[in-house]
């Protein structure tokens, strides 16, 4: 195909993901595929490509509406990247990590990676864990890095043949290596490790924010503790009542864009949020916010103009997949 057809078809390709443009003037000398597979619980492609600038906005992570972590091996190549501020180098064999509901920029040079995009709640780290992986870097050269990066080249090269019950014993396996390697990499480095007990029902709630019958009674008889004791294992993040009510928040501000602007939305993302009723969860978005959310609402509507712009449904394969990407308890 023609420089021109090639770019098009790969921004088309990673347009879910980034805005991709070139790092040159013009499209001589283009040239970039992508070979990617969707195995249910897990994304995997590798992708090789020459110098880009890849960006992704808030008005993109509004419209794409997806809440997993992209992670990234550099074969070959090297980029610099600003996830939300952190500044930082990846050289080929690191393995970088971005979470797809925040923005980022990138510059790479010619390069060659294995991408691997999972579902947040697949990855076995407390969520106040997750939220600092943005940006994190693993290096190629440590022990868990080469680990890694060497299960992510199996995985792509064996991806073809993946598929049913293997593709759920390989996305464990993958999950289990990733939250390892970045946990030690990251979160140990910053003194943000808890007690395992604590991750374990962090993990729990994550998986079950959605659900309306979520509570501190639930999660009592799930893990057999008393509500003295569990009230102090989350007395350091503000109490069991308020952490639930913040990640439910917070996941509200992620599906901003995906109510659309009909009667009813703000009772729509109420319940997809898992709050009992629409005032509830008026009131708590405003006093979390400062906005009302029917404000929050409105003020989403670029992020959705802007599935215009990254393909239609037919087209735009990569947006159809990590819409129905879930993690499977």
């Amino acid at each position: 195909m023609s420089h021109e057809e090639n770019y098009e078809r790969w921004r088309i390709g990673v347009s879910s993901l980034f805005d991709a443009v070139p790092a040159t003037d013009g499209l001589d000398g283009f040239k970039a595929d992508l070979a990617s597979y969707n195995l249910g619980h897990f994304l995997i492609g590798k992708s090789s490509a020459v110098a880009q600038r890849f960006h992704r906005s808030s008005e993109l992570v509004a419209a794409t509406g997806v809440d997993h972590l992209l992670i990234q091996l550099y074969v070959n190549g090297q980029c610099a990247y600003n996830a939300d501020g952190g500044i930082a180098k990846g050289v080929a064999g690191d393995i970088v990590c971005f979470d797809l509901s925040r923005p980022m920029r990138s510059q790479t040079t010619d390069m060659e990676i294995i991408s691997l995009i999972l579902p947040r709640a697949m990855i076995r780290l407390m969520p106040r864990v997750i939220d600092e992986l943005h940006g994190a870097r693993l290096d190629g050269s440590s022990t868990l890095g080469t680990l890694l990066g060497e299960h992510m080249m199996t995985m792509a090269r064996l991806a073809p043949q993946l598929a049913g019950p293997d593709g759920k014993l390989a996305a464990d396996v993958a999950s289990v290596l990733v939250s390892s390697g970045l946990s030690a990499a990251v979160a140990a480095e910053r003194g943000t490790l808890m007690d395992a007990s604590l991750q374990t029902i962090q993990v729990f709630i994550e998986r079950n924010l959605t659900n309306p019958s979520l509570s501190t009674e639930m999660i009592m008889r799930q893990f057999a503790l008393s509500r003295s004791a569990l009230y102090r294992l989350f007395e350091p993040l503000g109490g069991i009542a308020d952490y639930i009510r913040e990640r439910r928040l917070k996941l509200a501000m992620l599906k901003l864009a995906s109510v659309g602007m009909s009667r009813g939305a703000v009772a729509k993302l109420a319940y997809a949020t898992g709050f009992a009723s629409e005032n509830a969860f008026s009131r708590a978005f405003q006093q979390y916010y400062g906005l009302r959310p029917s404000e929050a609402i409105r003020n989403a509507r670029d992020g959705i103009r802007l599935k215009t712009d990254i393909g239609s449904q037919e087209s735009n394969w990569m947006q159809a997949w990590l819409d129905k990407l879930h993690a499977k308890a």
